[in-house]
């Protein structure tokens, strides 16, 4: 399998968003995980759920991220074309 190729499925009903694989990792919209927390979770406070997500985030990802946006790529870019002469 190609390292680069992006899988997609469908999650429960149609209205939840996509599940992706990105290296054998599936990942999905923060802010849906925190929707769907806040749901289940109605009692708990919202900045607790938030902040067990991210702890747990991190755990899994020992810091390093598994998904970046493209911009962040792009501002790289930006940066080591100024220091290449």
């Amino acid at each position: 399998m190609d390292e680069n190729a992006v899988e997609t499925r469908a999650v429960a009903p149609a209205a939840q968003p996509a599940v992706v694989v990105l290296d054998g990792v599936e990942v999905t919209s923060f802010d849906a995980v925190l929707v769907r927390l806040r749901e289940s979770y109605p009692l708990e406070d919202a900045a607790r759920i938030e902040a067990v997500l991210l702890r747990e985030w991190e755990a899994f990802t020992s810091g390093r991220p598994t998904v970046i946006p493209t911009a962040v790529e792009a501002g790289a870019r930006e940066i080591l074309d100024q220091s290449s002469y």
